[in-house]
């Protein structure tokens, strides 16, 4: 019998780590003892393991997850007795080997003895082990579902996406039935079908999937019966989530139709290109045509797109809710390049053509107050993001502290005065300005010698502790 830790990072994640809970059931299967932590936890070090497995992410958390690796590496026999696999593993491989010395796994689990020579598991086959997640602290928002694929990978190559780089062959029908039953038999019941297909619209089965979907208890109207701490018993709606959405290319009104059939909420469909307009938007109305209420999009920007393509994407949301009655809640995705290990925008390949640091941070600031997604209540939209592309743009460049706390600053006339002296500048002044602005150059700027009227307007963009450099000696000023 083996010592196996399985290990996810301390980076926020709401999926539980599903490769983790199918390596747990497989070396279950083994009769090893297998313990799962969130992060690092100093009683798991201080233990001897045979193997320990760390998981991955996207790349951006590449600091969180060496940090896991390094820290459980001398409770092993060997570097190499770490293993590490998902996304960034996959991506950055070759980086991740040369960093920590341990065992990377690219892509899937699914061929016979990739952990163990001589085994003939294929253990992305494997009913995940739910069991491991009451040993953490943490709890993951779709605990209580189904979490399972009716296909893989995605017949797409789109520049921005990794999915054909992690799982290269598209497999379009994967039995869900029995995915799901044996959930059942083993962890109980849950509420929901979480589906974490990247095309699923791409399989020629789809039918078969959606009668699958039926079959299990998840037609439209299901609903999901619990006894609650009192002893009552709690009867609540049951939901169908295609959570990598809905490809707008593939959603025919035959698709659609069958959608129709089962208890999907919401409607996921991509809005990432503004070419994609008349197609998104008949695919919107044929959604209302049968019966979607609540749907929600993913809208990529910082990518191929114009600052004012994303405006407009967002606002034909808001559109489409006014006219058709609907609720579209949009979830707006910053590209970053799938090799880069952080968020800057100064790492190469992390901001668009079109698009600067202060834009970038900009739009941060907004989603700070709307929680990372655009809703659907008109006026709070068009007071967030401006009436037309005018007030957008204006808000984009405004200080960032004027964004996140808009009322008090309108206010106490703070962002008026600010828009009057930006109104002022004069041709050259506004070039002058604008190269500190867009690009974040408050700490290189040599203050004295800028036009009094450039300093007048850059004195709204920092805080209480620097703003004396602009009436001191116009040294080079140190931003906290």
């Amino acid at each position: 019998m083996r010592n196996i830790l399985l290990v996810e990072p301390s980076y926020k994640s709401k999926y539980p780590p599903l490769g983790l809970m199918k390596i747990s059931a497989y070396h279950k299967r083994l009769n090893d003892r297998v313990v799962f932590v969130k992060g690092c936890v100093s009683e798991m070090r201080a233990e001897r393991w045979d193997r320990v497995y760390v998981s991955s992410l996207f790349t951006y958390y590449w600091q969180q997850t060496v940090k896991a690796i390094k820290y459980y590496q001398n409770s092993v026999p060997r570097l190499a007795d770490v293993f590490v696999g998902g996304v960034l593993a996959t991506l950055l491989r070759d980086d991740l080997a040369l960093e920590t010395g341990a065992t990377i796994i690219s892509g899937l689990l699914d061929e016979p003895a990739m952990l163990d020579p001589g085994n003939k598991i294929k253990i992305d086959a494997l009913i995940p082990d739910y069991s491991i997640l009451g040993e953490s602290d943490h709890t993951y928002e779709l605990q209580n579902s189904y979490l399972g694929y009716t296909t893989r990978g995605c017949p797409n190559r789109c520049a921005f996406c990794a999915v054909h780089r992690i799982e290269p062959e598209f497999n379009d029908y994967l039995p869900l039935q029995r995915q799901v039953q044996l959930i059942e038999e083993l962890y109980g019941e849950k509420r929901d079908l979480i589906l974490l297909d990247n095309n699923v619209l791409a399989s020629k089965r789809f039918k078969d999937i959606v009668n699958d979907i039926k079959a299990l208890g998840f037609e439209k109207g299901a609903t999901y019966s619990y006894k609650s701490k009192a002893g009552r018993i709690i009867t609540v709606k049951r939901y169908v989530d295609f959570n990598q959405g809905l490809d707008a290319r593939l959603l025919t009104e035959e698709k659609m139709a069958l959608l129709s059939e089962i208890a999907i909420r919401p409607v996921r469909i991509a809005f990432d290109d503004i070419k994609f307009r008349s197609l998104y938007e008949g695919k919107v109305r044929l959604a209302a045509k049968y019966g979607f209420s609540h749907l929600s999009n993913y809208i990529l920007y910082n990518f191929k797109d114009h600052p004012a393509e994303f405006y407009d994407r967002l606002k034909i949301n808001l559109d489409l809710n006014e006219e058709l009655g609907l609720q579209i809640f949009s979830f707006p995705m910053r590209y970053i390049s799938l090799k880069s290990k952080n968020r800057l925008t100064s790492t190469p390949g992390n901001m668009g053509k079109h698009w600067n640091p202060k834009y970038l941070r900009a739009i941060q600031c907004i989603l700070i107050r709307t929680r990372g997604l655009v809703g659907t209540k008109k006026d709070y939209f068009l007071k967030a993001f401006g009436k037309n592309l005018s007030e957008f743009h204006k808000i984009l460049l405004m200080p960032e502290e004027y964004i996140i706390h808009r009322f008090k600053h309108e206010g106490d006339g703070s962002t008026k005065l600010w828009w009057l002296q930006v109104c002022a500048l004069s041709e050259s002044e506004r070039v002058i300005f604008e190269k500190i602005v867009f690009n974040h150059l408050f700490r290189s700027t040599n203050y004295s010698e800028l036009p009094l009227a450039v300093k007048n307007v850059l004195i709204h963009y920092l805080d209480e502790r620097n703003k004396n450099i602009l009436t001191g000696n116009g040294d080079l000023m140190e931003v906290a």
